[in-house]
């Protein structure tokens, strides 16, 4: 499973007390399966609560919430798309300290596909595949020409820069 050393890098990287204490992260996999549909294919989804733990921290939980949407947002859609996925995107608990700190526990449903194909010599490889690019967050820069509906002149062009989350 990939996503969840991604989830730990993007939460680093975007927040300075990881970065100095990075024992204080801990990420770990609550409750997984694999769900296989196909009976023609070996194919298989994983399937599993990813539960982040930040221990005595001292700022405000948007800092580590942010970067986990924008991972999300380009790793899982379609948890932003299904309104009711949506609804508990992630779950968190928190444990109060003191009045500058607290232990956060955050979880949230994520799942890995990985395609098994075999060769004509019967041989079975397998591949790890994220999701399709989203059209409002593409991976590379594209080229939009806005044309004025009613004479269908140009009115212009503007390039669409590729999404990349920045956090500082």
């Amino acid at each position: 499973m990939l996503k969840p050393d991604k989830v730990r890098q993007v939460i680093e990287r975007a927040n300075p007390y990881l970065v100095r204490d990075p024992e204080k992260l801990q990420v770990f996999l609550e409750g997984g399966s694999i769900a296989c549909r196909g009976s023609t294919s070996l194919s298989y989804e994983y399937r599993y609560t990813l539960s982040v733990i930040v221990q005595d921290y001292p700022h405000h939980a948007d800092q580590l919430i942010l970067p986990l949407l924008a991972l999300l947002r380009t790793e899982q859609p379609e948890l932003f798309e299904n309104p009711e996925r949506a609804a508990k995107l992630i779950r968190f608990d928190a444990e109060v300290l003191s009045s500058s700190q607290v232990d956060l526990a955050l979880q949230v449903d994520l799942t890995e596909r990985v395609i098994v194909k075999q060769d004509a010599g019967g041989v079975l490889t397998l591949e790890h595949v994220g999701e399709p690019p989203h059209p409002q967050f593409p991976e590379q820069p594209y080229e939009m020409t806005v044309i004025y509906r009613r004479d269908g002149q140009e009115l212009g062009r503007y390039t669409v820069p590729a999404w990349e989350p920045r956090f500082g």
